[in-house]
């Protein structure tokens, strides 16, 4: 492996697509095609059963929400699982730099949930919602953020 491979992960909460970048060409190649988390689902097909009720004064009844949102909770592991994956590639000397190109709120919680060795590898992040244009139109996009020189 030589001394400039950069892996560059494209994702969000619900979709992740990682990209070779080649800075002495220029060159952004697929590395894994769009891996989905299935948040496309219906929110009744998280939250299958009924919230439970509870009994006021004066016989009112009221409906008790869940303590947690099982659509975060997806978001955080499919943000973690991403994390395992980059630490794994990591670990397989697949890459020595990582650009990350996410919504603000996603790098965040990447950052939450990865391995120190994996922060350290990050070169740069794109605070950017990029994760549903194909690659055609996210190399046109990326490849000038990535010829800048990082701050």
């Amino acid at each position: 492996m030589s001394a400039d491979h950069t892996l560059v992960a494209v994702f969000d909460s619900a979709h992740a697509r990682f990209f070779e970048y080649k800075p002495a060409n220029g060159r952004l190649d697929v590395v894994l095609e769009d891996v989905a988390s299935g948040l496309h689902h219906d929110r009744r097909d998280i939250d299958t059963d009924k919230p439970g009720r509870g009994f006021g004064g004066n016989g009112q009844h009221h409906a008790y929400e869940s303590s947690s949102d099982p659509r975060k909770i997806e978001k955080h592991d499919f943000v973690q699982a991403i994390a395992r994956a980059i630490d794994a590639a990591y670990d397989q000397h697949k890459f020595n730099a990582l650009i990350l190109v996410a919504p603000e709120r996603s790098l965040g919680e990447f950052r939450s949930v990865a391995s120190n060795k994996v922060k350290k590898a990050v070169w740069r992040e794109v605070p950017k919602e990029l994760a549903n244009f194909n690659n055609s139109d996210l190399r046109h996009r990326l490849i000038p953020i990535l010829q800048k020189p990082a701050h």
